[in-house]
């Protein structure tokens, strides 16, 4: 149970709404990024593609890109990839890859119906006055939120954990070219000691919580939030988050952004410093040109090479 996170997405939205005021990034490319997508280790693809399918509407993609045998789902604006391991991943939430998620319309309904399809709860439904959210589990234990704040019932975010909120935020927006906040809040000072995350006026966790956003051209939020730490306020019912641990192997593996040409994007993080995981290269197992880098709280961060899609449609 995500304790006192109601009183977090109350003033979430209005936060992400009023902190579109986009910045500029000093990005010189022509191009803005698209997010690409999440890349699973999964014991088994064909129960994660029918899980996604069933539970979020995702598309089953069939030898994705023409590679006979691999298996995607298009969430609309995005992928899912998955890499298949014969021993289920890593999936304790310790690493700067904390979930994803979809949007909402209906909280109750959406709720209700998944809940019959026998769907596993992290956290049931919460209720935040007009708005809900909820928490679940995925085939290998993967955290997936739904959020009704977007209005929508598509592929909405990432969400992130970080130890410095705004070195994380002024990262992709300067490496990637993602549209962020004009300003990013310093780190808050740490909760007074008799304060209780689960009482308190709607808003009262900002105070105290370290967060930000990000955007991608494609409207998938990259959203940074400070890991729960008794250094400012530990948000959630869980132990206090430690040492954020690599995001490689384990089951949320990677996050993936695209553009039409990789290669000035790869200068460009070359000449910034940016830590090379994997040169430039064709992934024969995906059909496409990418290159892997360490991002921000030891995140894994691969950039493809792919034509920007339409809603909707794929190639």
């Amino acid at each position: 149970m995500r304790i006192g996170e109601g009183n977090i997405m109350n003033g979430k939205w209005a936060l992400w709404m009023a902190g579109f005021v986009v910045a500029a990034t000093g990005w010189a490319s022509a191009e803005d990024p698209h997010f690409h997508h999440v890349h699973l280790n999964v014991v088994d693809p064909a129960k994660t593609v029918a899980y996604y399918e069933k539970m979020f509407g995702a598309a089953h993609v069939p030898d994705f890109r023409g590679v006979k045998g691999t298996d995607a789902l298009l969430t609309d604006r995005s992928f899912i990839l998955m890499d298949k391991v014969d021993t289920p991943a890593p999936s304790k939430m310790i690493s700067g890859l904390y979930h994803i998620g979809w949007g909402g319309v209906n909280g109750p309904g959406e709720f209700e119906w998944r809940d019959k399809e026998g769907m596993r709860w992290e956290t049931p439904i919460q209720s935040l006055g007009q708005e809900h959210f909820m928490y679940a589990y995925g085939p290998d234990d993967e955290v997936v939120e739904v959020w009704t704040g977007f209005r929508h019932n598509r592929f909405g975010h990432v969400h992130l954990f970080s130890d410095d909120v705004k070195i994380a935020t002024e990262w992709y927006m300067k490496n990637l070219g993602v549209n962020g906040p004009a300003r990013i809040a310093p780190k808050p000072p740490k909760a007074p000691a008799d304060f209780d995350p689960a009482k308190g006026p709607p808003g009262a966790m900002f105070r105290y919580l370290w967060a930000s956003a990000v955007d991608t051209k494609n409207g998938v939020t990259i959203n940074v939030f400070a890991k729960p730490s008794d250094d400012t306020i530990n948000w959630w019912t869980d132990p206090p988050v430690g040492e954020l641990v690599k995001s490689d192997g384990r089951v949320i593996d990677h996050i993936a952004f695209s553009y039409r040409d990789i290669q000035p994007v790869y200068d460009r993080m070359k000449k910034n410093g940016v830590e090379i995981i994997d040169e430039i290269k064709e992934r024969d197992g995906f059909n496409f040109k990418s290159f892997f880098v360490r991002g921000p709280d030891k995140v894994l961060i691969e950039i493809v090479e792919a034509r920007p899609l339409p809603e909707g449609v794929w190639e």
